[in-house]
């Protein structure tokens, strides 16, 4: 045994002890998410996780009045701690990048150990807990006495504090619902991924939902398995009117092509009505040099699909027009008897009573004959915080990068001045 080697948890205490600490943390979450379950305890809300918080604040400046003379409070605010608090939430980092984080109603070792919403387990509160108590020791130690070269060291680590504290408190109080809005009705509630329903201090009217399309393509299709023939890149061909193509090992014609239609005898026929659907009349010629030809459509909600057969195990068929954009003209009403005229789009959200509003989807069944839109509406009222702890974080790492390249020139210009 080597003499110099320091017995575990002696004065002063390294990177042995800060990973032993962390994981020890990570293994008695485990055992309690094991035998007790996150979710039994339920999700902290307004106003509990603010006096919790609050608590916590308290605790952090308490511990620091105690042991800021100690040994101990050089190793929590010291590297090794930091890293080992790192070390324990990149291994659920990484447990979580393997592991699809949805629910699963079968009882087995994943859902037993909490590794599918690990971001609600007792392992993920415990090290995020100790991960902040690390850094608020940082942060204090840096701060007192608190000198101007240490001012982005503390400005972006208080950011990152803010950041983890305020997301992680906050997350009982994210609320993400969704709304059905029909055309011409006037919709108050929303609903979440149960089922439940709440009422909202908004009410919305959907007064148009529009929709556009790409043109539908064309595919083989294997009639053995039902599944996509893919033998050759493209497997798809979008379709447009006159169009001639090579899909795989047949050359094909597109003779008509119409995106409104519907079939009277044995053609179909352009026409606009409710569930019109797409059709084509294609000609295939086989490597054979056989010709067959026939109409082929991906049918709607009223009006039924077809298939061209090529032979007995594949056929050619349209597949169902992909959406390019779709949006919602709406009225939104609010308790103080104001009215709003707004357009909704995907990824475009609109701000009313703290609540933001997204276009989301449609009724896919009806396609382009939709009727109902579907928003999805959040609330984050923490999320004003992060974006505080960001931006700190920001300017702080900006500020030091800017002082590290000063204090680099000056020490340059003063070895070449002696």
């Amino acid at each position: 045994m080597n003499k110099n080697t320091k017995p575990l948890w002696q004065s002063p205490w390294g990177y042995s002890e800060s990973f032993l600490f962390a994981f020890g943390l990570l293994l008695v979450g485990f055992v309690l998410e094991f035998t007790v379950g996150s979710a039994s305890f339920g999700s902290i809300v307004f106003p509990q996780n603010l006096i919790l918080g609050t608590v916590y604040i308290l605790l952090i400046a308490l511990v620091y009045v105690l042991i800021r003379k100690k040994p101990i409070f050089k190793f929590l605010s010291g590297i090794p701690a930091s890293i080992g608090a790192i070390a324990g939430l990149s291994v659920l980092v990484v447990i979580m990048g393997i592991t699809p984080q949805i629910p699963m109603d079968n009882k087995g070792i994943v859902t037993s150990l909490g590794f599918n919403r690990l971001t609600t387990s007792i392992p993920f509160l415990f090290i995020n807990f100790y991960l902040l108590f690390i850094l608020g020791m940082v942060v204090v130690r840096k701060l007192f006495p608190l000198k101007w070269k240490n001012w982005g060291f503390v400005c972006s680590h208080l950011g990152l504090w803010i950041t983890v504290f305020a997301a992680g408190l906050g997350s009982g109080d994210l609320q993400r619902l969704r709304m059905d809005l029909i055309e011409n009705r006037i919709e108050g509630r929303a609903y979440d991924d149960k089922g439940n329903y709440f009422e909202l201090p908004l009410a919305i009217k959907l007064n148009d939902f529009k929709i556009e399309e790409f043109h539908p393509k064309l595919a083989v299709v294997d009639n053995t398995t039902g599944m996509l023939y893919e033998a050759t890149k493209p497997s798809m061909i979008m379709i447009e009117n006159k169009l001639a193509c090579q899909l795989h090992d047949w050359e094909i014609k597109v003779d008509e092509f119409f995106l409104t239609s519907g079939r009277a005898g044995d053609k179909y026929y352009s026409m606009v009505d409710l569930g019109a659907a797409p059709a084509a009349k294609v000609r295939l010629i086989t490597p054979a040099k056989d010709t067959i030809t026939g109409w082929i459509s991906c049918g709607s909600f009223n009006r039924p699909h077809e298939s061209l057969k090529i032979d007995e195990r594949f056929s050619l068929l349209m597949t169902v027009p992909e959406p390019k954009k779709f949006s919602s003209e709406v009225s939104i009403y609010t308790p103080d008897g104001q009215k709003q005229e707004q357009t909704l789009e995907v990824n475009k959200s609109f701000t009313v009573n703290g609540w933001k509003i997204y276009q989301l989807s449609y009724d896919e069944k009806m396609g382009i004959y939709s009727t109902k839109s579907i928003v999805e509406v959040v609330k984050d009222p923490w999320q004003i915080f992060v974006y505080i702890g960001v931006f700190m974080m920001m300017i702080g790492s900006v500020y030091m990068f800017w002082r590290g390249n000063k204090v680099k020139n000056e020490e340059t210009i003063k070895g070449v001045s002696n």
